[in-house]
């Protein structure tokens, strides 16, 4: 398996990542990517130390070579299990603040090679274009995100019919080996941090958009690839203690623009086929198992909530209080426990197709769609916890330093049971969970990670199991 030292060293590829209008020249020593970089690092540590474990990874059939359970197609529900530990094992290291770690489009690679015969449709070979690229990535062990999201232009127009061509990503040209791609996607997440690049269309695509139905995988580093990152909050943070969480876990969202990028052929998993494109995420088991990892990631962070909400109460001593365990009870445990009981129905109660496992579509949707409520919620409950605590606070660690203000800091931002550097280590940890712009952008990625409510919803509806609820009340009507 790969270490954290190939991992980053990879990263100095020549990527083209421009930042306030000029090019980065090296994002692993940047201080905008920096820190985030070397918390993936060293999770490829602790993966690479664990290489052996049969908790998260599985031997290769043939081979015997073993591989992180990311890579792994699940047959049962025993296998969901599987994948459900090695997400566990991605998101703790960023307590599920980290949504895009090289785990999520490992499951998109890997489902979409345990059903191939989708892309075969369009062509033999490109069902093997899918299963070698995802092979190559499973070897390697790379790092592989995506960009599946066109720019807010004109969402009332098709790609085809945008202010002018090739706004959205498209083939502008064929040449001996492959095509040339032109054009944007709004966000790719992690691209900065990650190897390869995954591009394709989660929005639906309609007839003339022939030149704009693509799928294909190229490298971070492709010639023409460029990334225009949001500002990077760890750029902004003036040190750990103040900002724990903005300088260390921001993945990064980017625009990803494509300057005449040349993708060889076997890179190519769709061409030019409308119908494919749309079908390839909810036919194939991708759309589930990569939301199997959201979910699991989800769960991480909502446990780290909750430790925050109790963490809170006790260093208030408020603990005994009626009123703050019925917050603490209804407001946090019970949508916490419930929500973990969505994740494990899924895993338990695999819908399989073709021999694939994947985990219920009734409670991935369900808890797609409770998702963007529960964050809400919980973030809404730790600012009333909190109170005013969060104007409170010190402008910054350097009061604890300063000669003029360390007695007066330490003597009046102190709890009961904290000192003042303690208790207030502890206010900035919350409040950069849910004040910061860090905190912010956690709120916003939770809500419209996947889609819309409405769309989710939609989804919810299709996945429900309507006969059984009516057949109760026919049941009922034929009693009397």
């Amino acid at each position: 398996m790969r270490s954290g030292s190939a991992y980053v060293a990879a990263l100095r590829d020549g990527r083209a990542v421009y930042l306030d209008g000029e090019l980065v020249k090296d994002v692993t020593v940047h201080p905008a990517f920096a820190e985030p970089i070397k918390s993936i690092a060293r999770t490829y540590d602790r993966a690479r130390a664990a290489a052996t474990d049969p908790a998260l990874t599985f031997a290769e059939p043939g081979t015997g070579r073993r591989y992180s359970n990311m890579w792994l197609v699940p047959r049962s529900a025993e296998d969901l299990g599987a994948r459900r530990r090695v997400h566990r094992f991605w998101a703790e290291p960023s307590y599920g603040l980290m949504g895009r770690t090289p785990d999520h489009v490992a499951s998109v690679l890997r489902a979409f090679a345990a059903w191939r015969q989708l892309f075969d449709r369009g062509g033999a070979r490109f069902g093997d274009h899918v299963v070698r690229c995802y092979e190559r990535a499973r070897d390697e062990d790379l790092y592989v995100t995506y960009a599946i999201v066109p720019p807010q232009i004109d969402r009332s127009q098709p790609a085809h019919r945008q202010p002018e061509p090739f706004l959205y990503p498209g083939v502008v040209a064929e040449r001996e080996g492959g095509i040339v791609v032109r054009g944007a996607q709004a966000i790719a997440t992690s691209a900065v941090l990650a190897d390869w690049l995954f591009l394709s269309y989660i929005t639906p695509l309609v007839p003339g958009d022939e030149d704009y139905a693509l799928s294909f995988v190229v490298p971070i580093a492709a010639e023409g690839l460029r990334l225009y990152p949001r500002r990077p909050f760890a750029a902004i943070a003036t040190s750990i203690y103040d900002y724990p969480l903005s300088s260390r876990f921001d993945e990064v969202d980017a625009t990803v623009v494509f300057h005449d990028v040349f993708v060889p052929s076997e890179q190519v998993f769709i061409y030019r086929n409308v119908d494919l494109v749309n079908a390839q995420f909810h036919e194939s088991p991708s759309h589930t198992l990569a939301n199997f990892q959201s979910l699991v990631r989800f769960s991480v962070k909502l446990e780290f909530m909750a430790g925050l909400a109790m963490k809170l109460v006790e260093l208030h001593s408020n603990e005994k209080n009626a009123a703050a365990q019925a917050t603490l009870g209804g407001d946090i445990a019970a949508l916490c426990a419930s929500f973990d009981a969505l994740v494990q129905a899924a895993e338990r109660g695999p819908l399989v197709v073709g021999g694939v496992a994947r985990p219920h579509p009734q409670y991935i949707y369900a808890g797609m769609s409770l998702q963007r409520r529960l964050i809400v919620d919980m973030m809404r409950t730790l600012r009333e916890l909190a109170g005013g605590a969060f104007q409170a606070v010190p402008s910054s660690e350097a009061s604890f330093t300063s000669p003029e203000t360390r007695a007066d800091t330490e003597r009046y931002y102190r709890s009961g049971v904290a000192s003042a550097r303690d208790r207030i280590k502890l206010i900035k940890l919350i409040w950069d969970f849910v004040g910061t712009e860090f905190g912010g952008r956690q709120l916003q990625y939770e809500m419209f990670y996947s889609a819309a409510q409405p769309v989710v919803n939609t989804r919810m509806f299709k996945a429900y199991d309507w006969p059984a609820a009516k057949a109760a009340v026919d049941r009922c009507l034929g009693e009397y």
